[in-house]
């Protein structure tokens, strides 16, 4: 539960073969098919990451703490997923299957990490499940992936006001690489619900971890990196490939 978590508090924030104006791509991990995570995020946000509609996550779980089913889910919500590339327009020379055997080649030579025991933790204003200790060979994966697909992402978007909260070296990150937790940033986790308030969150911490206890002992294996695209301006992103770590 979240009192005997990490908190912090930065915030987490169809398919064509070439690019359109509008269409975003970004690079995730999504836990493997038949896993007890995968099974855990399909009831949990009541659809797979390929869209398909799922039963919804039992509220039996919630009588103890008078909480419904969440309905606050992470932004661009793709179900069970962790940040390893943020979504990303394509530069007009560049193309998806450019992407997609880029990254194919790239999980054919890295190993899979394991995370060891994850815990409950706040993110901002978010749920999440992340490591108990840092891990630095997910930051060391998910920097090696900003740095070979920076060639395919378009310039990104001019900085507004809504950025304001962010530390001047976020900024930085943020109009370099279109997006501020990113290198010495980035802390790898697994969104469970949007924004929250303060008490909402504990609620949810505490009817979620019996539930989430015994793959939070055990940890889960990072063994795959999963290409998502939304060519049509509308979320859900849907899923192109999982591409298993076999180096």
């Amino acid at each position: 539960m979240l009192n005997c978590a990490q908190v912090d508090t930065q915030p987490q924030n169809g398919l064509a073969s070439s690019a359109s104006s509008f269409a975003r791509y970004a690079i995730y991990y999504t836990p493997q098919p038949g896993s007890p995570l995968a099974a855990f995020g399909r009831s949990w946000f009541g659809r797979a990451n390929d869209g398909a509609t799922l039963q919804a996550f039992s509220t039996a779980g919630f009588t103890d703490s008078g909480v419904a089913k969440v309905s606050a889910l992470p932004g661009r919500y793709t179900g069970l997923h962790a940040l390893f590339l943020a979504p990303f327009a394509l530069r007009e020379d560049a193309a998806l299957d450019d992407v997609r055997t880029r990254l194919i080649n790239f999980a054919a030579h890295r190993k899979a990490v394991e995370t060891g025991p994850l815990t409950l933790a706040r993110a901002g204003r978010y749920l999440v499940l992340r490591p108990v200790d840092p891990k630095p060979a997910l930051d060391w994966l998910a920097a090696q992936c900003v740095n070979a697909f920076e060639t395919f992402a378009a310039e990104p978007d001019e900085i507004g006001e809504e950025h304001r909260h962010l530390s001047p070296y976020q900024r930085l990150l943020l109009r370099s690489f279109g997006h501020p937790q990113v290198m010495s940033e980035y802390r790898f986790s697994i969104a469970l619900t949007g924004p929250l308030d303060t008490a909402h969150l504990e609620r949810v911490s505490q009817a979620l971890w019996p539930v989430l206890e015994d793959i939070c002992a055990e940890g889960i294996a990072v063994d795959g990196l999963s290409l998502f695209a939304d060519t049509s301006g509308r979320t859900p992103m849907r899923l192109i490939g999982r591409y298993k770590l076999a180096g």
